[in-house]
């Protein structure tokens, strides 16, 4: 699912109290043009939302939205359904720039063998997921190495601090994206949802990756003492 936000809403209409999305411009999910999507107003409904659809005026394929209400709030959350923005690594993997083949193979495989309970295989595969991981960054370095000693030194290999920094040249004040934060240029939508997906990368990134590594760490190691 894929949060729309309200920049890409070009109309509503109104559904009971709700003031519900009938028009919405974005990126389609199925062929990737930016359309504007008309909503159907035959919804289905739940206790927590709705549940609608619009065909692509592009490729022609029908799209669901998922529109979320909440007691005493008149502007419900809207969600577009796109696989490919899904949070689970497997989809997300897939569409990262130079992931090497193998290491998606290996982690695919033990999500596999997971899902199908076999915990002696998702043992085996774990460890081949964690060696191509160290594979990728540390190339023939890693030979005879052990895990732990490989995990030592990775620090060394691979520059975590990049992918922030590179956002420097972008924030410029003589740039245009500084100049769209500060008010003094427009952002259209497909701009504001780039933005907001950036914020959502930087928490993911500073934040919840680290903090989740962290916890995972300690239940680990609580687990085998």
């Amino acid at each position: 699912m894929r949060r729309i936000y309200a920049g890409s809403i070009t109309s509503y209409s109104q559904f009971g109290h709700l003031k519900v999305p009938k028009g919405i411009k974005n990126i389609c999910p199925v062929c990737k043009e930016k359309v504007e999507f008309v909503l159907k107003s035959t919804y289905q409904s739940s206790k927590h939302g709705l549940m609608t659809e619009s065909s692509c005026p592009s490729c022609k394929h029908s799209v669901p939205f998922v529109i979320i209400t909440r007691d005493n709030e008149t502007q419900p959350d809207v969600y577009i359904y796109d696989p490919q923005s899904s949070t689970d690594p497997t989809s997300q993997i897939q569409h990262i720039p130079k992931i090497p083949e193998e290491l998606v193979r290996a982690y695919k495989s033990a999500v596999s063998v997971y899902l199908s309970k076999e915990n002696t295989a998702t043992a085996v595969l774990a460890k081949r997921v964690i060696e191509n991981v160290l594979k990728n960054f540390l190339g023939d370095k890693s030979k005879g190495m052990t895990l732990d000693q490989q995990f030592e030194i990775l620090p060394d290999h691979i520059n975590l601090v990049n992918p922030v920094t590179s956002l420097s040249p972008l924030l410029k004040p003589e740039g245009g994206l500084h100049r769209m934060l500060e008010l003094e240029t427009d952002m259209d939508d497909e701009m504001t949802e780039l933005i907001m997906d950036l914020l959502e990368d930087l928490i993911q990134y500073l934040f919840v990756l680290p903090g989740k590594i962290e916890m995972t760490r300690e239940q680990i190691e609580k687990k085998l003492n």
